[in-house]
């Protein structure tokens, strides 16, 4: 750093970027206007823009053009389409996900300019956040009293749900039942991804990881799966030792989730049966083909398509997704990809998944051989299928924001040699 960044750049400024990045990726609202965390965004975005020079912002925001032109593309789509229909183009709602990218990556400049801070400072701090979510969680299962005050605070909308009151909300969130839990199965293949490229000790952070997804969304269990499974088959086949190393994670994951089971059954027998019902509706579904749960909802009355050709190339200009009002004629299904195809057809899809696909395919390309053998894009992107078939992620939301933010900070690291030229 320069002598003025030294002086701008002190511990202060550094613990208030750690709180802010805490609040980026996790949004909790204590306030009781939904508006009050995109004012709260618009601050920490705002601070990060006169930190940094606009040499740096050119560069930054030129780094997402191909995130941003696509969502904006998008956007302008539904919203012709929507008034078409004479229903809400959410223009407000649909490109706040850009707002929410830019933060984050404006953050992370700012540390890289005052602090030279690497990717994997980064991701160890993202990982030291699990834990501190963790603490909460812990302090939360310990004394009821604490855990409805801060539930009052943060998931107002949701407790009121006795059914998932009972059984799950744990740390401090915007979204507890699935954000939360899917993004920290995001964190858990960082975990994985760190751990066979830049040191064993950052293993350990997978199972704060596994500990917290339980307590939230079992949702958050089965992309972990996927996404281990992709990033450790090819670990698993270059070596004797990439075996051996695989068998060690799996051994103790299932050894800490069977732990981790028994601690809740004495401390909390809802969260428990809620998380072993999923196991054993997932059991009867891959072993006796039996559809239990949500897996019926998924594959059964969530399922609906359009009716005529024209319908399924340019959609209705509904959502249909949850509670809408506007989708009464269509009926309701909380799978993404359903709730797009009836939003704007198959242009619309091919508009917003093709912006995705571009943006990691983009960042995939620009990043290190460690990072591209590591398959750790594939396995965001398994990570987003699946999460976008449970619920609606490909067009908003904190989880698209996270694997966004995390091609871009994996994918413009700075090589050696060019640190050393900043540095001189």
């Amino acid at each position: 750093m320069t002598a003025v960044n030294r002086q701008i750049g002190g511990p202060f400024l550094r613990l208030g970027l750690l709180i802010a990045g805490f609040y980026l990726i996790y949004q909790p609202n204590f306030w009781s206007s939904s508006y009050v965390p995109l004012i709260v965004t618009l601050g920490i975005t705002g601070g990060c823009v006169l930190l940094l020079s606009p040499k740096d912002l050119s560069i930054a925001i030129n780094r997402l053009h191909i995130f941003v032109i696509g969502v904006m593309l998008s956007v302008i789509y539904f919203a012709f389409r929507a008034k078409l229909a004479g229903t809400d183009p959410r223009v407000f709602q649909n490109v706040v996900i850009i707002l929410n990218v830019l933060a984050l990556v404006l953050w992370l400049e700012v540390l890289r300019k005052y602090f030279n801070v690497t990717s994997e400072t980064v991701l160890t701090w993202m990982l030291w956040m699990v834990v501190v979510q963790c603490l909460f969680a812990l302090v939360m299962l310990a004394s009821s009293g604490i855990r409805a005050a801060i539930l009052a605070k943060t998931a107002t909308g949701i407790i009121q749900n006795q059914f998932i009151y009972g059984e799950r909300l744990y740390g401090i969130s915007s979204d507890y039942t699935f954000f939360t839990p899917i993004y920290h199965s995001l964190m858990g293949l960082v975990a994985i991804y760190m751990g066979m490229n830049l040191g064993k000790k950052y293993y350990w952070f997978l199972p704060f990881c596994v500990f917290i997804i339980v307590l939230n969304g079992r949702t958050g269990l089965i992309t972990l799966a996927f996404g281990f499974a992709l990033m450790l088959v090819k670990r698993m086949l270059s070596s004797v030792r990439g075996l051996f190393q695989v068998a060690l994670i799996i051994v103790l994951s299932v050894t800490f989730i069977i732990l981790g089971l028994a601690f809740l059954q004495s401390i909390q027998p809802d969260t428990y049966t809620w998380i072993v019902s999923g196991f054993e509706d997932t059991f009867a579904l891959v072993f006796e083909g039996s559809k239990q749960g949500n897996y019926e909802q998924l594959t059964g009355s969530f399922l609906m398509f359009p009716s005529q050709l024209l319908d399924w190339v340019f959609g209705y200009g509904v959502r249909v997704y949850g509670g809408n009002a506007n989708n009464i004629w269509f009926g309701t299904s909380d799978i993404g990809f359903i709730n797009d195809l009836f939003m704007g057809g198959i242009i619309y899809m091919a508009l917003l998944y093709g912006t995705i696909i571009a943006s990691l395919t983009a960042c995939h390309k620009k990043s290190g051989k460690v990072v591209r053998d590591s398959k750790i894009f594939l396995a965001f992107g398994v990570v987003l299928l699946i999460a976008n078939y449970k619920g609606e992620v490909a067009r908003s939301g904190m989880v698209l924001t996270a694997i966004i933010f995390l091609g871009y900070l994996l994918s413009t690291e700075l090589k050696i040699e060019e640190k050393k030229w900043q540095s001189a």
